[in-house]
């Protein structure tokens, strides 16, 4: 498992970070609503200043589609290339009904291409995966169902994967031009939907659920199309994930859009992915709502990913993720975290609200935060700098980074929770600080430029609303530093806090106008 400097620690020093930790003046009993932040400080004049063609973009990716039936059911007009067309070939389509779930797998296993699954409704139940390895298919049911029905009803068709073999998905695909849509995955051993490998590929109007909340033995991913490229998921949801609800790794062109994400220990999350599209989901109570990274040993290196319109507040759940089964990113994150960006590139965040978020709005971290071998980033082209992130006209409601980890800090399991408590626990006993700023950045230096250059990562903030009381509103965190001085045998918290730094918006370092050539997304 790859490790935050702090977890990395001998335990001795690990025992007195945790003495440390018990220096705040504001305690786990704290009332959150009683904390004050400093006065209002300066707002930026140009605060509406960016590229020509930045904007808010909020109809882009109207005009994408997969194919065939895009047009009608994503209200998309121009098509996404193609490698696979049912044009000139004959299509079929096969109903099946709960209670006939043996039919369905023998037909499966002999599907022809440019085939339609009719699902009626009700629930079916399977002790294996339905498996797919056929172009040009559709799975269709009669709805979605709302969230918690383990039972299809008249207008919803569950897929109850509760009695399937253990290390089994429930929809398991690899194919080109799949469609799904208007069912239920309940209980899979382990991914509910998994696609990959797969192109021009359309999710609509899927739920993802686990019966049990807070359960590491839940299935890792609800939604999982990875290794693909053309993807689209839109209007569906993912609840009780033990990794990520909706997931799209290591793939080229994707649009995310209007879906929800509860319960999961990541909401949504955009890994190693070029071109992707991210508008008006809601991510609420997860461990983390959004997440945007690369890992290292990945030869896709992430970039050009624009957020646009997601409400990511109140994502204050406790990290349930497996520390063996999981990713070791994902289940190192602090509750309380409503995004993270790390080891990504050309990130726009336009349009966005977030708060109430214990831990903190945004952080944006190198990837050498969890992995310093430089040489293990070889296969992306030496993809761990984060770098030209441009975070503009968003909502910041406040409510957030008052509470790190909800107070539950893990030194060992969650080292950067660790961290943040020991210097905010300084600073709320001696400084009045009683809140981690809305932006934090781990301060590593992409390019090794010496600190006096205080942005070479050109993140930009600029022009969001923020409350009234907010005085700093990104944090230079130095965590290298910041390591150093809180993991030492004589820890210094007020070393590890001078080290950092503290910007109101409007400030000249983070007040730049995003990034060129801007974004140009499906």
């Amino acid at each position: 498992m790859r490790c935050l400097p702090p977890s990395c620690a001998p335990r001795a020093v690990l025992l007195a970070l945790v003495g440390l930790l018990a220096l705040p003046a504001c305690s786990d009993d704290d009332d959150k609503d009683g904390a004050e932040t400093p006065d209002a400080g300066q707002q930026p004049t140009d605060a509406g200043q960016q590229p020509t063609d930045a904007g808010t973009r909020n109809d882009a990716g109207t005009d994408a589609g997969t194919g065939t039936d895009a047009g009608t059911d994503g209200g998309s007009t121009v098509a996404w290339p193609q490698e696979f067309s049912c044009e000139g070939k004959t299509p079929r389509t096969l109903t099946f009904n709960p209670g006939q779930e043996q039919e369905l797998q023998d037909a499966v296993n002999d599907l022809a291409e440019c085939t339609t699954l009719q699902l009626g409704a009700g629930t079916f139940q399977f002790d294996s995966a339905i498996t797919i390895r056929q172009n040009g298919i559709t799975i269709v049911g009669a709805g979605k169902g709302a969230q918690g029905e383990a039972t299809g009803a008249s207008a919803s068709t569950v897929l109850d994967f509760s009695g399937a073999v253990s290390n089994s998905n429930g929809i398991d695909v690899v194919g080109k031009l799949f469609t799904v849509k208007d069912l239920a995955i309940w209980n899979a051993k382990k991914d509910g939907l998994r696609i990959e490998n797969s192109t021009n590929v359309f999710i609509q109007r899927i739920r993802t659920e686990w019966a049990r909340e807070n359960e590491e033995s839940n299935g890792k991913y609800g939604i999982y199309p990875v290794k693909s490229s053309y993807v689209i998921v839109e209007d569906s949801e993912a609840y009780n994930a033990a990794d990520a609800g909706i997931y799209v790794g290591q793939t080229r062109y994707a649009i995310v859009r209007r879906n929800v994400a509860r319960k999961n220990v990541a909401g949504i999350e955009i890994e190693n992915t070029k071109y992707a599209f991210v508008q008006g989901n809601t991510a609420i109570d997860n461990t983390t709502g959004l997440v945007v990274f690369d890992l290292p040993g990945n030869p896709i290196r992430g970039t050009d990913v624009l957020i646009v319109g997601n409400t990511i507040t109140g994502n204050n759940r406790p990290n349930f993720a497996s520390v063996e089964a999981s990713s070791s990113t994902v289940s190192q994150v602090p509750a309380g975290t409503g995004t993270f960006i790390l080891a990504s590139r050309r990130v726009e965040l336009t349009g966005n609200t977030w708060g109430d978020n214990n831990s903190v709005d945004i952080a944006v971290l190198s990837g050498l935060a969890i992995e310093k071998n430089i040489q293990l980033w070889q296969a992306g082209f030496f993809n761990f700098p984060s770098s030209d992130v441009f975070i503009h006209g968003n909502t910041f409601m406040g409510g957030s980074g008052d509470r790190v980890d909800n107070g539950q800090v893990d030194p060992r399991r969650r080292p950067l929770g660790a961290l943040l408590a020991g210097v905010y626990g300084y600073g709320a006993a001696t400084q009045g600080v009683t809140q981690v700023e809305h932006l934090l950045w781990d301060g590593i230096d992409p390019f090794m430029h010496d600190r006096a250059q205080l942005n070479p990562a050109n993140i930009c903030f600029t022009g969001n609303a923020l409350p009234p009381t907010t005085q700093a509103a990104v944090v230079d965190l130095h965590l290298e530093e910041v390591s150093r001085k809180l993991l030492s045998p004589t820890p210094d918290p007020a070393g590890a806090w001078n080290a950092t730094r503290r910007y109101p918006q409007g400030a000249k370092a983070f007040n730049c106008p995003g990034f060129s050539p801007a974004l140009a997304l499906p």
